[in-house]
């Protein structure tokens, strides 16, 4: 019930959104791209890159950023042959700041296509905006669940994964081990949390679920209360949801209250990703993750996409960076298939058409709900000759 009034009310504001750009419109269709962008050209794309900037995700949108400008720069500034005029918005971290930026960039900023989104707040509140406009909007991290099914539009890829994804690998695989014990499970309180617990609870057995929180999204800096119930609980795991600051938080507070002497933690691929393991430190060791992606996943893209991300950043990639990486390769093909003008409709056809992609993540496709097909791994905070690392142990089960 939860996720579903997530769903109504983004929606809601979608459509205020929409209403604000036909006023802008004077009244015009959103679906004429002579008026609301797709400039024709036969030389260049406009892209608009929506991610955080600024509030709590604003490090996760910093290496969504670098993935898909790094990609950009060793490809001299194109994407199929074509010159890319690139326009970087600030998503912030609400639906509301979500809904302003991916309305400047299909208005005012008339781009072509539209790639990145941190949140699935920004992802439902743009996709009626979207879907009127005609115009391509490939995710980058955002994995809302209803986009793949109940509204799902013809013009959203999803490039990133789908939220339930993560959770139903990890549980597959653990619900084979009864060894393993009970879960609590935790998250953030909005659709990505419960969207990942979700998952995870489809394929686990219930009755090994020790209990459930939703913690306030974006506002939470004490864990206390929380973890006194985990404790209380007696569960030997934890399955989590957070990201950026919220994750540093709890993995130092986990380990501060001793939880991480006897209960293991689990993240939905994101607890310790790139400047929150940094900031974490060691209490971070021994956190596992259920990932799409992972530094040292052994494919030839891979191989050359790691060492060139190092050097441009002086760190391993993150999955935010990886997958907006991939999003630079999947455009790339699309675009290099259009004859003749750059439009909305050319790009979004294109799309529908490229079959199998060889991304740092590994073979990608596109499935009938246009989210993108991938394998999930279990990696482990450990200490490396190179510091905290995230290694990968194991090979999920297909979710």
């Amino acid at each position: 019930m939860a996720t579903r009034r997530y769903s109504m009310s983004l929606r809601l504001l979608a459509l205020a959104s929409v209403a604000a750009l036909l006023a802008a419109c004077g009244g015009e269709s959103l679906g004429d791209t002579s008026a609301t962008g797709g400039g024709g050209s036969t030389d260049s794309i406009k892209v608009g890159l929506v991610v955080a900037q600024s509030g709590v995700v604003s490090s996760v949108g910093r290496d969504m950023e670098n993935g898909f400008k790094l990609y950009l720069d060793q490809h001299q500034n194109t994407l199929g042959g074509k010159k890319v005029d690139l326009v970087t918005i600030d998503e912030g971290a609400s639906a509301q700041s979500g809904a302003t930026a991916v309305t400047r960039a299909v208005q005012q900023d008339q781009v072509d296509v539209v790639v990145g989104v941190v949140i699935g707040p920004t992802a439902m509140a743009g996709r009626d905006i979207f879907d009127s406009s005609q115009t391509p909007a490939i995710m980058g991290n955002t994995g809302a669940v209803a986009l793949g099914k109940d509204l799902a539009s013809k013009w959203v890829w999803r490039a990133s994964y789908d939220n339930e994804q993560p959770g139903k690998a990890l549980g597959k695989k653990l619900a084979e081990d009864k060894s393993a014990g009970e879960f609590f499970l935790i998250a953030a309180d909005y659709s990505g949390g419960h969207e990942t617990l979700a998952g995870f609870k489809k394929t686990f057995p219930e009755d090994r679920i020790a209990g459930e929180i939703y913690t306030p999204y974006g506002t939470t800096t004490d864990f206390s209360p929380y973890l006194s119930q985990i404790r209380a609980s007696g569960a030997e795991n934890v399955f989590s949801f957070f990201t950026g600051a919220e994750a540093i938080a709890f993995v130092k507070q986990f380990h501060q209250f001793g939880l991480s002497d006897s209960v293991k933690l689990y993240g939905a691929g994101f607890l310790t990703e790139g400047s929150d393991l940094d900031a974490e430190g060691d209490a971070a060791l021994g956190v596992l993750n259920s990932t799409r992606y992972n530094w040292d996943l052994d494919n030839a893209e891979n191989k050359v996409f790691v060492p060139a991300y190092e050097k441009a950043f002086g760190t391993v990639p993150t999955v935010y960076s990886a997958t907006m990486y991939d999003v630079g390769i999947i455009l790339d093909k699309a675009v290099s298939q259009i004859q003749g003008p750059v439009s909305r409709q050319a790009i979004n056809d294109a799309l529908g058409k490229i079959g199998t992609v060889n991304g740092v993540r590994g073979e990608l496709t596109f499935d009938d709900t246009q989210t993108v097909q991938q394998g999930f791994y279990l990696t482990e905070v450990k200490k490396t000759d190179d510091g905290l690392r995230n290694v990968t142990n194991e090979t999920l089960p297909n979710p």
